[in-house]
């Protein structure tokens, strides 16, 4: 009988899930302890209307005031602009961090938190060599109270300890993993998602299911993880196509931010070992594809062309996707899924190629950056395979 392995398992976020639980969020932070609050953001956001319906819940309630709205972030959580929020909570003397957005914002707010408990003005002095692996005992708590409300169902970054951090000069997407970046509090509030364009809910659905898939088959992965893998698996597989096609559905929209939420702690506390982020990553790095869209692309081709890494979970993977046959074979059975995975994306409307041709040198240099992604220093990709996996993601140059 094999011994079990030991792991550990942290979520140290409230989640408060339903349509109108933003209105807590006032409360939330008195409950904290605080007085002066910013929302960390982005422009589209303000733009839609999505800040204002949270921004006046403050006018309401009283009690703590809403000093500034930080509304820089950009599509990746990139180093300069967490320098530069970071400068802007700490010149306007706030104690309490507001976080409105998908994952780029979320992730961005997650490095302010880290330079701020840390006493640091710059990222890149928290994660030499483009990794900031600040597990227990290194990651202390920070604090610095947060409210974070997720707009996209996708990452379900307001609960992981992970954050993926965008260096612009190595065109490298960085990761940390800390213990306390996570939000205090997670409010998912479907009304704040039901306005998300059919491509951006299909793109962040990949996402979280990417999490999911990930998460379980990850040779780190354990049986806590795999039950939140699968029950987030079987919740996108039936709810995605719903909220993709029909926007305003808040049963599907609720369900998939739980999904997304679920999907992220299997993925977390799966060992770093995800051949389809690796390759998302570099996407995202060098072309600045929006991670979703990368995600989504990269799953199909490496089941096509890495089946042994998942054959190990290859009957949970059926189940999960609802994938009926007799046959035991994993072979077989990763074949069914990945039909499955297109099935889906076809569903949503999701191209699983990516429109950006490539010619020879640029294939030569996703390759160096698939190879040197943080994340392939735990799990590589046999050079063969990312060949393989650039030639069917990318279409040829003409």
């Amino acid at each position: 009988m094999a011994i079990p392995k030991y792991f550990v398992w942290e979520y140290k976020t409230l989640v408060e899930v339903g349509s109108g639980c933003r209105t807590f969020t006032a409360q939330r932070f008195m409950e904290m302890g605080c007085k002066r609050v910013g929302i960390i953001t982005d422009q589209g956001l303000v733009q839609a209307g999505i800040v204002d319906m949270v921004k006046d819940i403050f006018v309401m309630q009283g009690g703590v005031k809403l000093v500034g709205i930080y509304d820089k972030i950009e599509q990746d959580a990139g180093m300069r602009l967490i320098n530069d929020c970071a400068r802007w909570y700490r010149e306007n003397a706030l104690d309490g961090m507001l976080v409105l957005g998908g994952g780029s914002v979320m992730d961005s707010a997650k490095g302010v938190k880290m330079l701020l408990g840390m006493g640091e003005t710059d990222i890149k002095k928290l994660m030499p060599g483009n990794l900031g692996p600040y597990i227990r005992p290194l990651g202390q708590p920070l604090g610095v109270p947060s409210v974070f409300i997720p707009t996209t169902a996708g990452t379900g970054s307001e609960v992981s300890p992970l954050a993926v951090i965008y260096n612009e000069d190595d065109k490298v997407k960085g990761d940390v993993m800390h213990p306390y970046i996570a939000a205090d509090i997670a409010l998912l509030d479907p009304d704040l998602t039901v306005g998300l364009p059919p491509a951006m809910t299909a793109a962040t659905g990949l996402d979280a299911l990417g999490h999911a898939v990930e998460g379980l088959t990850s040779p780190e992965a354990n049986c806590m993880a795999d039950a939140l893998s699968i029950q987030a698996i079987k919740l996108i597989v039936e709810y995605l196509p719903i909220a993709v096609n029909d926007g305003k559905n808040l049963e599907a929209r609720t369900k998939m931010l739980a999904a997304s939420n679920m999907s992220i702690m299997g993925f977390a506390m799966g060992g770093m070992m995800f051949p389809i982020h690796n390759v998302a990553h570099a996407a995202g790095g060098q072309l600045r594809i929006p991670h979703g869209q990368a995600v989504g692309v990269g799953m199909s081709a490496c089941m096509e062309h890495m089946p042994w890494h998942y054959m190990p979970k290859a009957q949970e993977l059926a189940d999960a996707f609802g994938v009926k046959t007799s046959s035991n074979d994993s072979v077989e059975l990763v074949a069914l899924i990945r039909e499955r995975v297109l099935q889906l994306m076809k569903e949503c409307g999701f191209k699983p190629q990516f429109e950006q041709p490539l010619d020879a040198q640029g294939k030569e240099i996703m390759l160096g950056a698939i190879k040197g992604d943080p994340t392939a220093m735990l799990y590589p990709i046999p050079d063969d395979t990312i060949k393989s996996i650039i030639n069917t993601v990318f279409p040829e140059s003409k």
